[in-house]
């Protein structure tokens, strides 16, 4: 496919009649979310101070352009140097986690943010939402010289990243699961200058995996097997981490041994299992639980966790239950806080019977 690039002489006209069709799918009207001038200017002077300058992360001397290939727009040039970025669909996190201040961003990342990385984008407007779609008048509003996003595609028409080129390039990595994100980290970083900061993070992160398997060789080994799980969206459902998400590849770096409830070809990243079958989870010596970033479970895994048929389990009576924290925040800080639970559970954790 021929390169992307930007025009900044696209026609006006154009560039009104997208902005009137992206704001009309989010459910809003231009004439509501079009400023006065004096609010407008107000606005960009505001969100200009703080957020605006090149990369932090990115390699110095770099100028010009470079070329991002194989994206979901196919290949697309975009400035070496972006200054003023659009955040789109989750890949907040990972711009925060990289030290990048967007100039907008798509609200979807407060989900899985800590309070310290909230901070760190305070002031930073939403430019819409996976559910409602993007605001391409507040897009213009800010000015962008880059968007970058992940993409599926059937969420494309929500996040109009075609329509979006009209207003800067677009920079698109298609997923299919949450395991992709993780994976594609790398091109964010690639895309924006960071590619050998973040090989030293994962790198790092890596070898903190690696060494509770090599320094708590002989207290694994009395654990047994463990397993991973969290509540469910569908009534009367838990679900379980399967050998195909970033759970399962985190424990077992880490040197422990996946229970055998898990099937060992599935079709996706995790396994609703009805909760008339808990009993499954008998044979896991050890179970870990969704939690949010300060260690508690979250919602939809506190009713899993609060039900009666839970608390009999063998790992639950035996003390054996642990927190992994943000286990869908793709960051190389989510990586450490998960190296924390894994190691405190590795040193708490009752042998096997």
């Amino acid at each position: 496919m021929a390169t992307k690039r930007f025009r900044r002489t696209r026609d006006l006209i154009l560039t009104l009649a997208v902005t009137g069709a992206l704001v009309t799918a989010c459910g809003g009207s231009v004439d509501d979310e079009v400023p006065s001038p004096n609010d407008a200017q107000a606005t960009a002077e505001a969100q200009s101070e703080g957020q605006t300058g090149p990369v932090a992360c990115k390699s110095d001397g770099e100028t010009g352009e470079r070329v991002v290939k194989d994206t979901f727009l196919g290949d697309v040039t975009i400035p070496a140097d972006p200054q003023r970025i659009i955040s789109g669909w989750l890949i907040g996190t990972e711009l925060i986690d990289l030290g990048v201040k967007p100039v907008g961003m798509l609200d979807d990342y407060k989900a899985n943010a800590t309070p310290e990385e909230l901070k760190k984008v305070s002031g930073v407007p939403d430019i819409g939402s996976i559910t409602s779609g993007v605001n391409a008048e507040k897009i213009i509003s800010l000015k962008p010289d880059l968007v970058i996003t992940f993409i599926r595609k059937d969420v494309a028409s929500r996040m109009n990243v075609e329509s979006l080129e009209g207003i800067a390039p677009v920079v698109a990595f298609e997923i299919e699961e949450p395991m992709d994100v993780w994976e594609s980290y790398p091109r964010v970083a690639e895309a924006l200058g960071c590619g050998q900061v973040l090989q030293d993070e994962l790198a790092r992160l890596d070898a903190g995996f690696s060494a509770i398997a090599e320094d708590d060789k002989a207290k694994i080994a009395e654990l047994g097997t463990v397993a991973y799980v969290e509540g469910s969206a569908e009534p009367a459902t838990y679900q379980i981490a399967t050998n195909k998400s970033l759970v399962y590849e985190r424990l077992t770096k880490a040197g422990l041994k996946y229970f055998a409830g898990a099937p060992a070809n599935p079709e996706r990243y995790n396994e609703q299992i009805s909760t008339e079958d808990l009993d499954r989870l008998s044979s896991a010596n050890v179970i870990f639980y969704e939690a949010d970033y300060s260690g508690k479970p979250t919602e939809r895994t506190k009713a899993l966790l609060d039900s009666p048929a839970f608390k009999t389990l063998p790992a639950v009576k035996a003390g054996n239950l642990f927190p992994y924290r943000t286990p869908y925040a793709y960051t190389i800080a989510a990586g450490d806080r998960q190296i924390e639970d894994i190691s405190d559970a590795v040193a708490e954790a009752k042998p096997a019977p």
